[in-house]
């Protein structure tokens, strides 16, 4: 039985430093996701794109706490499409070249805590956007 513990441990440990030394993770930067929004011909890359500021959002909601993190971003409903969300993402991504080589969730954050105000929240946009952990 030990044998087997250590045999499934040095597998498991084995894997793992495979995975992890397989090169360098790089987070998808804010023009690269513009790129692939504005691909509308692509229904992959639309998905892809629906999928990713779904996510982002998805993980906002689940790791904010309510007493340590006040909400900053509060989006209206009915919500509109995701499409047409990440279409007004794209347009503020033009207007804000700044944010071209961040990684494309914190500028999504960004966008969101703009598109979407909070109005009883103490955070303002601007205040919000600048507590995002990077």
């Amino acid at each position: 039985m030990n044998k087997i513990t250590i045999l499934i441990s040095t597998i498991v440990f084995s894997a793992g430093t495979a995975l992890a030394s397989t090169g360098d993770t790089k987070a998808i930067s804010t023009q690269e996701l513009a790129g692939v929004c504005g691909d509308q011909s692509n229904p992959v890359s639309q998905r892809y794109c629906d999928i990713y500021g779904q996510g982002v959002f998805d993980g906002y909601l689940v790791t904010r706490h309510p007493r340590v993190a006040p909400e900053f971003i509060c989006v209206i409903q009915p919500a509109p499409s995701r499409r047409e969300v990440m279409g007004q993402f794209i347009d503020w991504v033009k207007a804000n070249p700044a944010f071209n080589n961040a990684p494309a969730a914190d500028a999504l954050l960004r966008f969101l805590a703009v598109r979407f105000p909070c109005k009883s929240s103490s955070q303002t946009p601007e205040n919000a956007a600048g507590k995002i952990i990077r």
